[in-house]
């Protein structure tokens, strides 16, 4: 009688059990899925950002720069102007764009 009380207990919380992590399961897949089809990390839309102009700042140069993190200023002018040289061309450009 007790093994047949334990065996119903058992069978009921494996049960139940099943059912819940069943559920979990497909929740988490659910949001998986939504964040890997969009594209977007976290789940969240990202904002819309401006394209940068990757061109070199010194007037004339139409080669690209490396970025923000080298101040837009190409390999050449990099190697050949002085640091307050290469202020300068960043600060005429932004005179002049903005």
């Amino acid at each position: 009688m007790a093994q047949t009380f334990v065996d119903r207990i058992v069978e009921q919380l494996s049960t139940s059990l099943r059912a819940r992590l069943g559920t979990l399961v497909s929740e988490l897949e659910r949001d998986a899925r939504a964040r890997i089809g969009n594209g977007v990390r976290g789940g969240r839309p990202g904002r819309k950002r401006r394209k940068l102009d990757m061109r070199c700042r010194v007037a004339g140069c139409r080669r690209m720069s490396r970025g923000p993190r080298f101040g837009f200023i190409c390999d050449e002018h990099r190697k050949k102007l002085s640091k307050r040289e290469q202020a300068a061309a960043r600060e005429a450009w932004n005179a002049k764009a903005a």
